[in-house]
């Protein structure tokens, strides 16, 4: 069985380096159409969970298919929720487990199946090649999460020490992040999924950052 963790922050300060483009409604109302197009790309998947600490985020997550999960270790920081949470796949019988971020407008089930493949560790990096987009593991515990900093290396560093193996998937929508209006420009040129799009559009957004087209 393969189970799909997407890990949700806290809605309340959603998005703050989109601030000088967004009001803080419009980052919460991107931040649950971004979770609702993650999830949608994750339905090839056995069980997808969403990690989260809101009701709207749960709402969501539901709403799209999801199971919504209470974060397992709130106040603990991403990787010990995403350690809690691959903990609890496992008993549920997961052998593969995919941890893909909430923000990803532009992915689609192509791009997951593409990453989540084969024996050991395989890293989506960011658009800087430094961070982790997505990270897959199989067995599902093969190594933990190393979300962070120069994580895509630690990441590397960890599957080196376990004895497994190692790859990247360089996609341009797995790089796709939404933290900036540059990157939320260039998730429009992709091909954003279609809640993300329809709140954009919805709101404005796309026209005021000249976005349409």
């Amino acid at each position: 069985m393969r189970i799909c963790l997407v890990p949700m922050k806290p809605l309340a300060g959603a998005k703050e380096r989109l601030a000088p483009a967004l009001d803080p409604d419009e980052r919460r109302r991107l931040s649950l159409a971004m979770l609702a197009d993650v999830v949608a790309a994750a339905r090839g998947f056995d069980r997808v969970w969403v990690l989260q600490s809101d009701e709207d985020a749960a709402a969501v997550a539901e709403r799209s298919g999801a199971d919504p999960r209470p974060d397992p270790a709130p106040g603990g920081g991403l990787n010990a929720s995403l350690d809690a949470a691959t903990a609890e796949a496992v008993k549920a019988g997961a052998t593969g487990v995919l941890v893909v971020a909430a923000d990803l407008a532009a992915v689609t089930a192509e791009d997951l199946r593409a990453l989540a493949q084969g024996d050991g560790v395989v890293v989506a990096p960011d658009a800087g090649g430094s961070g982790t987009n997505a990270l897959w593991r199989y067995p599902a515990d093969v190594i933990a999460a190393a979300f962070g900093r120069a994580s895509r290396a630690a990441h590397e560093a960890a599957s080196v020490a376990a004895g497994a193996a190692f790859r990247t998937v360089n996609s341009p929508r797995l790089a796709a992040d939404v933290d900036t209006s540059e990157a939320l420009a260039a998730v429009w040129a992709l091909g954003p999924g279609p809640a993300t799009r329809r709140a954009l559009e919805d709101m404005g957004i796309a026209a005021r950052l000249r976005l349409a087209g």
